[in-house]
């Protein structure tokens, strides 16, 4: 019995190893409804003047029993929205994934302001599965290794079932913006370094300058919440 066990975890993984091409998701203008897809819309509240991107990894994922599942087609998107919401459609099934939104605005000489957020289907983030005892989606905030930005909200959920209803995902940035100080320093410690150095000793302030022009002087964090409706 156990050898049998191992064949069939060794098969469940050749077949979850397969090689297969990523298929990309396109956007619905129109308020599609078919019998093989669903519709996720995705809003974006409060973004004024901010590059949005958003970027979805979706795995489909069959079930052979309580224990055994394997996984089918990968589904990618990935751009940047100009607009406040955007429609993408999504074919039938069950999915196992990632839905992240970036949110981002540099001004030159001055400050950059950064935030994220992933909401994860059916997995961790290491991006290995998980059955999440709530119902609901439960929130979580990583700890920050401050380069990135602290609040970085990740929300996991069970799995992203699009077989009877379309959903709709609401991001908001909330009004407090925090200075990463972390950040700032390293930065200006980089540039201040590089321009002691013996090789740029006749342009002291030049890598100073070069990366407040793109980075920006101040570095500050943008926090984004979500909520997931129908």
């Amino acid at each position: 019995m156990k050898y049998q066990r191992n064949i069939l975890h060794f098969l469940l993984l050749l077949i979850n190893c397969a090689s297969v091409s990523d298929i990309k998701l396109s956007k619905s203008d129109a308020k599609e409804i078919s019998e093989n897809n669903k519709i996720i819309e995705i809003e974006f509240s409060n973004f004024i003047d901010l590059k949005k991107e958003i970027h979805i990894e979706l795995d489909s994922i069959e079930y052979i029993s309580k224990d055994y599942y394997r996984f089918g087609q990968k589904y990618i998107f990935s751009e940047e929205i100009l607009q406040d919401h955007v429609k993408i459609k999504i074919p039938n099934g069950t999915y196992v994934g990632s839905i992240k939104v970036t949110a981002s605005k540099t001004i030159p000489f001055y400050k950059s302001l950064f935030g994220t957020q992933t909401i994860f289907f059916g997995i961790n983030n290491s991006r290995l599965k998980v059955n999440y005892p709530e119902i609901n989606c439960s929130n979580l905030k990583p700890l920050s290794n401050n380069l990135s930005p602290s609040n970085q909200n990740s929300i996991f959920c069970n799995d992203l079932i699009m077989n009877t209803k379309n959903y709709k995902i609401n991001f908001l940035i909330e009004d407090n913006i925090e200075l990463n100080s972390f950040r700032t320093l390293a930065l200006g410690y980089a540039g201040i370094s590089l321009g002691l150095s013996r090789t740029l000793q006749n342009y002291p302030y030049a890598p100073l300058v070069l990366l407040s022009s793109y980075f920006g002087f101040f570095h500050y964090d943008l926090s984004i919440k979500s909520e997931i409706g129908e």
